[in-house]
């Protein structure tokens, strides 16, 4: 016992004198020092597994030279919240700030705890975080989009019995969108671009000459993968059959009403 209060001891005081450090110039540099000052290793890791459904949820794989090659390496011990090797390809700037200050706002039951802290008056950790997460990633973002604009859902998905698709909406979606998907969600004036009006605005990233099926598969892409360079986040724990659920659910509020 006595042993292990001093290794918590002397882990604390580790931590507290890397927290303590002044921050490089580089935002970048700096929020990495705020990553490992924070203990995020201990939740997240930066290493996209082969031979896993990885790649599709996390972006594409990278060599593990890679991260090998950095100092100190941030492969991960553990994996309690999702692999951020290529976050900057799937979570905007701004999404990451509310998911810092609130994750359970934008993640319904997210065990994350807040880091409201960093972004306390005249304190530069919050913003050097984001520089940093904003940089995960970056280099394969091309990669990501490209793959993420072949995908299509199995045909037996489509087949099977749907979860309930207004619960689904009102846990993930309606927080920014509205609980009638016009886009008056707890969050809108907390986004730098209103969410989507689901009913009334005109498809930003959609045929809307599709036909139902096509339009549903579309839209089921967006909820999945989210859309590069918006506040608009993928659901990617979420399964297959979820995510068309979801899809339809959102063709209901659009092309006459929702199903009760």
């Amino acid at each position: 016992m006595r042993r292990k209060i001093f290794s918590l001891l002397f882990a604390a005081g580790l931590l507290g004198r890397l927290g303590a450090e002044p921050l490089p110039a580089d935002p970048i540099a700096a929020g990495r020092q705020v990553y490992l000052a924070e203990g995020c290793i201990n939740c997240h890791s930066q290493y996209v597994r082969p031979g896993t459904s990885d790649a599709e949820r996390w972006g594409p794989q990278r060599p593990l030279a890679d991260a090998l090659a950095q100092t100190p390496p941030l492969l991960g011990n553990r994996r309690q919240g999702p692999d951020l090797q290529n976050i900057a390809n799937r979570r905007s700037r701004e999404w990451q700030r509310l998911h810092l200050l609130d994750p359970r706002s934008v993640t319904p039951g997210s065990r994350m705890p807040a880091y409201a802290h960093l972004f306390a008056a005249g304190d530069p950790r919050g913003e050097a975080l984001l520089a940093y997460l904003g940089s995960l990633g970056v280099a394969t973002t091309r990669d990501h989009w490209e793959e993420v604009a072949r995908w299509v859902p199995p045909d037996e998905t489509i087949a099977q019995d749907e979860p309930a698709p207004r619960a689904l909406y009102q846990e993930w979606c309606a927080t920014c969108h509205g609980a009638d998907g016009r886009g008056g969600g707890e969050l809108a004036q907390r986004l730098p671009v209103p969410p989507r009006n689901l009913v009334d605005d005109a498809w930003r990233f959609q045929d809307p000459a599709a036909d139902p099926a096509t339009e549903r598969r579309a839209l089921a892409r967006t909820i999945k993968f989210g859309l590069p360079g918006t506040t608009m986040a993928g659901h990617e724990y979420l399964s297959d059959a979820e995510v068309l659920a979801l899809a339809g659910y959102v063709q209901e509020l659009r092309h006459g009403g929702p199903r009760k």
